[in-house]
């Protein structure tokens, strides 16, 4: 891993950070208390806020897409700007197996660590993936370095 890769790690973190305490939002890409955001909003919003990811605009979605199909929308956007990889590195993003689809991401911090929005705490935590809500769901990660 390069300097310049460590950094951006170290600022994806970071932002995705600064969103903790932001309320759930669907669709929503306002950060704070006055805010809101999603999980997929969120994710796009860290990489953007870095300058690591390109305008995109929202799509439509319903809030409970990945019980009614078998589409991978949210992966298939990830992997357009990232590659899947076996064990995460701070900065990358873990995608859960939610109903048919990974349909719930979240900004690794550190392993287990994830910023995540989360639509059953209604807003954006750190926390463990490894116990609690996300325990017990299939997850696969993504990273835009090496």
């Amino acid at each position: 891993m390069t300097f310049e890769d460590e950094l951006q790690r170290q600022a994806v973190v970071a932002e995705a950070k600064s969103w903790v305490g932001t309320k759930y939002a669907h669709r929503g890409r306002a950060k704070g208390k006055a805010g809101g955001v999603d999980c997929a909003q969120l994710v796009y919003l860290v990489f953007r806020g870095c300058g690591l990811s390109p305008e995109m605009p929202i799509t439509e979605y319903t809030p409970d897409f990945f019980l009614h199909r078998g589409v991978e929308r949210y992966m298939e956007t990830v992997l357009r700007h990232t590659h899947e990889v076996r064990g995460p590195g701070p900065g990358d993003i873990a995608l859960f197996k939610v109903g048919r689809v990974f349909a719930h991401g979240g900004v690794v911090t550190q392993w287990p660590l994830i910023v995540h929005a989360s639509r059953e705490a209604k807003m954006v935590l750190e926390e463990r993936a490894d116990t609690g809500r996300l325990s017990g769901y299939a997850v696969k990660f993504f990273s835009r370095w090496g």
